[in-house]
């Protein structure tokens, strides 16, 4: 016989599977952190990533003593490796949703200030998990070291799991509101994340001896990571929106759509260059920091004027300071779109207070069937783009004449 009893064998087996989970875990975080990319969305993950281990050492550590293997049962022991598994358990479920935060980050350029406040409940249930020694609100060990749920124990559970699953719900709805590919594909990874770690989390409750959450968890991470490797193929990574290559995609699956289509119809595939004006400038007035800063700046006024837009649609860095939106739209909503550009750039200069004054020149048009291919398109919303940029050179010297 290996083991002495079944507790014995139990405590083995699950001791095996957290430090499998944990060394696998382990491995994307090495990769992660080998990654020059380090965008809010990567640095949330490194987070998880490291939470997770820290869970699977605990979790280990919790068997052990429950098992009475290498750690003795007491009620000491029991009590301080329920709460260590428990209080990291609680700080896995906030990473959790500040890397879902950071998804959504990546789609709109706001989140509601109210968002900040979350850690206030994953505090307060770290403080009655750490408490509970002396209240016995969330769970009490008896004299043999069994632990016996408290009346709190199930919401707690509730509540940790219960914003998963919510923000899943949300993403779900956001995900059939929207017809942005990109917005889309973001929505997806907060539902794909909950479902393993979810169910996990309910056979961890049912089974207390089955390493269920740790393998839903590793099994969540696995599924995500694969689809942030991919997202390194198609987003650029200064910016954090779609690279040229996967804006040429989405215009030419359109272009073929139109191209087939027998009749034309009253929503256009609207194609909107934009361009920095007197980027060179900045760069080389302020420093290359500065002009990286004002790139992102733009991206995230591109997110923001596109986070209501629930049709077909893309943001997409070109290369260097220009900018592409395409969107299936209505030509009043392409003005209003354009007319809501503009007014985003100032509203971002007065956040920004930087001393340089941000703008665009923009250049739009719909798609037509003698265009015949995207290259065409492209090259008229470009020239309409440079006169918007003419007429901004002549504005700006203009006004330095004023000032002179």
């Amino acid at each position: 016989m290996f083991f002495q009893n079944a507790r014995e064998a139990v405590a083995v087996f699950y001791v095996f599977f957290d430090l499998f989970c944990a060394s696998i875990i382990g491995i994307l975080l090495y990769t992660t952190l080998s990654d020059v990319e380090h965008t809010n969305k990567r640095l949330h993950l490194v987070n998880l990533l490291f939470a997770i281990i820290l869970y699977c050492v605990a979790d280990s550590i919790w068997v052990l003593a429950y098992s009475n293997v290498l750690i003795p049962c007491t009620v000491a022991t029991r009590y301080l490796t329920n709460i260590i598994a428990y209080s990291v358990m609680t700080v896995c479920t906030y990473t959790i949703c500040r890397f879902f935060f950071s998804i959504w980050d990546s789609v709109t350029a706001h989140q509601p200030k109210q968002m900040k406040l979350i850690f206030i409940p994953f505090a307060l249930i770290i403080l009655a998990i750490v408490t509970t020694p002396l209240t016995h609100l969330v769970f009490s060990i008896t004299d043999i070291g069994m632990m016996i749920k408290g009346p709190l124990y199930a919401l707690t559970i509730m509540l940790l799991f219960g914003y998963i699953i919510v923000f899943s719900i949300i993403s779900i709805v956001f995900y059939y509101r929207t017809q942005n590919d990109f917005a889309k594909e973001q929505y997806s990874f907060v539902t794909i994340y909950s479902i393993p770690v979810v169910i996990g989390a309910l056979l961890h409750y049912k089974y207390g001896t089955l390493p269920s959450f740790a393998i839903g968890f590793t099994i969540a991470t696995l599924i995500i990571y694969i689809f942030q490797m991919r997202d390194l193929i198609s987003i650029d990574a200064l910016t954090g929106i779609n690279n040229r290559r996967q804006g040429e995609r989405f215009f030419q699956e359109q272009i073929r759509r139109i191209n087939e289509e027998p009749h034309s119809t009253l929503e256009c595939l609207y194609l909107f260059m934009m361009d920095l004006n007197k980027f060179k400038l900045i760069n080389d007035t302020y420093g290359h920091a500065e002009g990286d800063k004002a790139l992102i700046a733009t991206a995230e006024v591109l997110k923001e004027a596109c986070s209501h837009i629930y049709r077909k649609c893309i943001m997409s860095r070109f290369g260097g300071d220009e900018f592409v939106i395409g969107v299936v739209f209505t030509p009043e909503e392409a003005t209003l779109l354009n007319e809501k550009l503009n007014e985003l750039i100032q509203k971002k200069n007065e956040e920004l207070k930087a001393p340089y004054k941000i703008s665009i020149s923009i250049g739009y048009t719909y798609y037509k069937k003698e265009f015949k291919d995207f290259r065409t398109f492209l090259t008229h919303a470009d020239k309409l783009m440079y006169e918007m940029k003419e007429i901004a050179h002549r504005e700006s010297e203009l006004e330095n004449k004023k000032e002179e």
